[in-house]
């Protein structure tokens, strides 16, 4: 619902109400369709498909009408949702915030029902109640908060500034006095969530420092089963992520390009720096790889060997990921935001594809698997200093639990970063168009960016992984592996700029044919 619109139908509640009577329950379930479809964390943009049932009202904290309680909210997609809310009620003109879900009227008194995920007040509560271990009994829904080790150290006062993180997709996200952050899961699913399993590990079991400390988690046990509600991590001082870093480095360096032989200097220093900062990601990278394969006395982390089941399970997916990208270019081909002799040339590719990536991917087998990442990029790694933080373990959100738990070779989440120093780049390339077109000379320096930065990662993290079990020794096998992962990155991004943004859909088809054209 929108902000402050009071056009549409109060929602009546009598005296002595609660939210969890049945007769409320359904009364609100009428409202939560209109706002899911404009909430940026749902899926799901068209009300009428939504059909939303609120399945458990769990308390929070306060009693009475005001009090803050969790809906869990499941949908036709047979999905469950979680929404913090809370009654707020208003004083004459005093206009309602954002995030409205319902206009309330009891008797003379207005007021709204509101999803408080990035409220201070809601905050606050779920940061005392882990501190204190809190747990909350509701019927058949348990929500208990576990504090971690590093818990300990943190500030006891009462947090002052509280704010959303904006840009934020899947999830809400809370900023706390630049000492903690508070992710909220909207989407809850049952099974161990991996950014919960990676941060504690990361933090507790082989001590990697390059990564946000975990602080604790909130999860809701039902049916014997738990479902990840939340996690708190501590806060890292940051410039922002590599994404913005790189992309305002590569436009001050155009910028020296295009100033002729006065601006040189500043195109070799921002080059340099670049570089520098590159080097040192791809040895915290390494570093991270190192650490998740430290620990073979802890079963869900120790090293594997790649059986025949795994490396079938890959190429199925690439296949079948490539299947429906060819069925749906085929029908696209003559849309003007595509180009259509890249996407001849990627259709012929139909017939050889399953030969050319079980040729790629077969040197994996009987080397080593482990869990990593699962969504390596550069919007996932902070600059902070001039070092490189690694962020978000949760793996990319609309693969299954057990699909982002699953183990696979270092080189997934290498082939994340190259795809993304490579669409840094592009982007660059694309973003120029309300300009001038780039020069043939910035051009090739913009590609020299991109290849220079690729070769400086690579060679940081082969030097940093050494003579390890996670890195053939063979160039050969090496590269092929690599090349297996960088096709299925690709190909995930061709997907996406199908759906999403036709118009930039040459940047991974690019990336796609350089692969397939490799002898």
């Amino acid at each position: 619902m929108d902000e402050g619109n009071e056009s549409h139908t109060a929602l009546d509640l009598p005296k002595g109400f609660s939210w969890t009577d049945s007769s409320i329950r359904i009364a609100l379930e009428g409202y939560l369709a209109a706002f899911l479809a404009q909430a940026r964390w749902f899926p799901v943009k068209a009300a009428s498909k939504i059909a939303p049932s609120i399945v458990s009202i769990l308390p929070f904290s306060g009693t009475g009408p005001d009090a803050i309680f969790l809906a869990i909210v499941e949908t036709s997609q047979n999905d469950w949702y979680a929404l913090p809310l809370r009654a707020e009620w208003l004083a004459g003109s005093e206009k309602p915030q954002k995030h409205v879900i319902a206009h309330l009227r009891q008797g003379g008194d207005k007021g709204v029902l509101r999803d408080v995920a990035a409220d201070p007040d809601f905050i606050r509560r779920l940061l005392q109640h882990l501190r204190h271990g809190s747990a909350i009994d509701a019927g058949d829904w348990r929500l208990v908060f576990e504090p971690a080790s590093a818990m300990v150290g943190y500030p006891h006062d009462a947090p002052v500034r509280i704010r959303p993180v904006e840009g934020e997709q899947s999830n809400s996200t809370a900023l706390v006095d630049q000492t903690c952050v508070v992710k909220l899961y909207r989407h809850i699913e049952p099974g161990r969530n991996p950014e919960i399993e990676m941060g504690r590990f990361l933090t507790d079991e082989a001590g990697f420092a390059y990564t946000p400390a975990l602080l604790g988690h909130v999860e809701a046990i039902h049916s014997n089963k738990i479902h990840a509600f939340a996690i708190i991590h501590a806060y890292v001082p940051n410039r922002g992520d590599a994404w913005t870093f790189s992309a305002d480095r590569i436009k001050i360096y155009l910028d020296a390009i295009s100033g002729g032989s006065d601006a040189r200097d500043t195109a070799l220093t921002v080059r340099r720096e670049y570089l520098q900062w590159v080097r040192r990601m791809g040895r915290r990278v390494a570093e991270m790889h190192l650490a998740l394969a430290s620990r073979e006395d802890v079963a869900a982390f120790k090293p594997e060997p790649v059986a025949k089941r795994d490396v079938a399970f890959w190429q199925d997916n690439l296949l079948r990921r490539a299947s429906r990208i060819f069925d749906e270019l085929e029908q696209r081909q003559m849309s003007p935001d595509i180009d259509r002799s890249l996407v001849e040339q990627f259709l012929g590719c139909r017939r050889d594809l399953a030969q050319i990536t079980e040729k790629y991917v077969r040197v994996s087998l009987g080397r080593c698997q482990i869990r990593q990442h699962g969504d390596l990029h550069l919007g996932q790694i902070l600059v902070a200093e001039d070092d490189a933080v690694i962020i978000d373990f949760e793996g990319e959100p609309k693969r299954p639990l057990d699909e982002r738990r699953r183990r696979a070779p270092a080189a997934r989440d290498v082939a994340g970063i190259i795809r993304s120093l490579d669409y840094a780049a592009m982007a660059a390339s694309l973003g120029n168009t309300e300009s001038e077109e780039l020069s043939p000379l910035s051009f090739k320096a913009l590609m020299t960016w991109r290849d220079q930065s690729t070769e400086t990662f690579l060679g940081s993290y082969r030097e940093t992984i050494g003579s390890s079990v996670l890195w053939p020794d063979n160039a050969e096998d090496a590269d092929a592996m690599l090349n297996f992962f960088l096709l299925e990155k690709a190909l995930y991004e061709v997907e996406y700029e199908l759906a999403y943004r036709p118009g930039w859909l040459a940047v991974p088809l690019q990336g796609v044919m350089q692969l397939l054209s490799k002898p």
